[in-house]
């Protein structure tokens, strides 16, 4: 694969931009590796995504507003010029009028952020980051849901591949569809529109890092990870203390995709709280004053930007996004992961062609989406602070524990769960003993499928299951619940349910994926 892909310049200012080819023809099984790239095609027709990065977008706000102030000393200025592609953005800068981003009447704009080795690295196109970031404009917040790059995600017509591979799948479609087949995959696997896209490359990561002179971190835990990866195909070993210190790009970038650490840090938990401390530290000295000021630093960082990274935001969203954002607290920003752990979302299996997956544990995405499109609940469910009660009506063992992980993870307050008395329940029931809590209400109907019951047995009443179970508040006296969940057989999950085949990995002697997920740079 030749390198220009990274390093081609799209004029921006160019309003012939071609279109793109039409994203044809079926993918192939899977059996992608992480170390292999599939082939490319020699022949590449150009792309009509464009570059972008906030830098660009400083300029052309500096120039609107110049622009602005001739127009409104002259009517005739935009004469001769009205149709050319940069005064276009301009006049959607200046005067917006009615325009929207593509979510925004909908309350909530999808991205999806990714980020690939490039040249150097193995599979310079697999996407290692896949995070799927949501701006909610009504109330400023933001969330990040981490995707795992050996997820497997459907094409198509029975055909399955690792997520981390249909950016690489795009571009053998043709140059510039990488982006536009993983927004399309992303969105049906998710069953949420993905609105823009953006994706990083490592080598831009660590040159803008650099280029804003480096970032600080408090490194909370020393640890050491003797299997991080080198540029030759080969393990080097890293270390990190505790303390505050300040990284380059190549250690900010080291610290963040470390997968293998001791000392706790070879969790997923741990590497996405390390990975979100960067991406926060970045932005911080993205956006100082010190920054801003420093044309040389903006220069800089606008060849680096434009060099590294590709998206099919406009220049005129670009600059309403960061407005409609501008309040936005980043220290509220909601964060969401899925894996292979115990009671979690996913499992892990070796495919017949020695493919190592993770697919849903319940043999559909049904759970997966909900979790995402009810990221912004997390915050409005927590403030209701529903007392529930989570019983399991069945034979089947665990299954309160995995409804309750669920829960957990959508953000209720489960105060007890374990065996109903009776456990031949075929349905899953809800008892709702007040009316005083509307939003978890709606949600749980949602999520296990059943309308709540008003009506609630003497043996299931509040009073009853706070006393059999010993729900206590801290003085001593018994609490008086929202909800009791019975969970029936339609909740269950069969041990053999399976989107594609695998073998157990315990049994070949592989390792867990929790290791999986990198977010660098977006």
């Amino acid at each position: 694969m030749s390198p220009d892909f990274y390093k081609r310049q799209v004029n921006l200012l160019d309003e012939n931009q071609p279109a793109s080819p039409s994203a044809v023809g079926q993918t192939r099984a899977l059996a992608d590796s992480d170390h292999a790239e599939p082939a490319r095609p020699k022949t590449r027709k150009r792309s009509s995504k464009k570059r972008l990065s906030l830098f660009f977008v400083i300029l052309i706000i500096i120039f609107s507003v110049i622009t602005s102030i001739l127009a409104a000393d002259n009517n005739s200025f935009f004469s001769g010029v009205k149709n050319s592609y940069i005064v276009r953005q301009i006049i959607n800068i200046v005067n917006p009028g009615e325009k929207y981003l593509a979510g925004e009447k909908e309350d909530r704009i999808n991205f999806l952020l990714m980020g690939m080795g490039g040249p150097g690295h193995q599979g310079p196109l697999l996407t290692d980051t896949m995070v799927i970031a949501s701006f909610q404009p009504s109330t400023k917040r933001a969330a990040l849901f981490s995707i795992p790059r050996d997820m497997i995600a459907p094409l198509g017509s029975g055909d399955y591949r690792k997520i981390n591979s249909i950016y690489s799948v795009g571009e053998d479609r043709g140059e510039g569809q990488g982006g536009l087949l993983a927004k399309e995959v992303v969105g049906r696997t998710f069953d949420i529109p993905i609105h823009y896209y953006a994706a990083l490359d490592f080598n831009g990561f660590v040159e803008v890092i650099d280029a804003i002179g480096g970032v600080k971190v408090d490194v909370e835990k020393s640890f050491t990870d003797n299997q991080f990866p080198t540029e030759d195909y080969k393990y080097q070993e890293i270390s990190f203390k505790a303390g505050s210190q300040k990284m380059d790009g190549l250690t900010a970038l080291r610290f963040a995709r470390s997968r293998h650490g001791n000392n706790g840090e070879g969790s997923d938990f741990a590497r996405i709280k390390r990975q979100q401390k960067i991406i926060m530290a970045a932005k911080d000295k993205l956006t100082s004053f010190n920054t801003l000021i420093n044309p040389q630093r903006i220069t800089s960082l606008y060849n680096l930007f434009n060099k590294y990274t590709k998206t099919d935001l406009e220049p005129w969203e670009a600059v309403k996004l960061i407005h409609l954002a501008k309040s936005l607290d980043t220290q509220k920003i909601i964060t969401q992961s899925i894996d292979d752990r115990p009671g979690n979302y996913l499992k892990a299996g070796i495919t017949a062609e020695g493919a190592f997956i993770l697919q849903p544990i319940s043999g559909n995405y049904q759970n997966i989406q909900m979790l995402i499109k009810n990221i912004f609940n997390i915050q409005d469910l927590a403030s209701e602070n529903a007392k529930i009660v989570v019983q399991n009506g069945t034979k089947s063992p665990g299954l309160a524990l995995q409804a309750v992980n669920h829960l957990n993870q959508v953000g209720y307050n489960v105060l007890r769960y374990g065996n109903s008395t009776e456990q031949d329940k075929l349905s899953t029931v809800i008892y709702n003993y007040n009316d005083k809590k509307p939003k978890t209400l709606a949600s749980l109907e949602a999520i296990f499928q059943t309308k709540a019951e008003g009506k609630v047995p003497l043996e299931y009443s509040s009073p009853v299951v706070s006393q059999k179970w010993d729900i206590r508040d801290e003085h001593g006296n018994y609490l008086d619940l929202d909800f009791l969940i019975i969970l029936g057989a339609d909740q269950d999950i069969m041990p053999d349910t399976e989107i594609i085949k695998t073998i157990d990995p315990s049994l070949l002697g592989a390792t867990s994926s929790t290791s999986t997920i990198n977010i660098i740079g977006n």
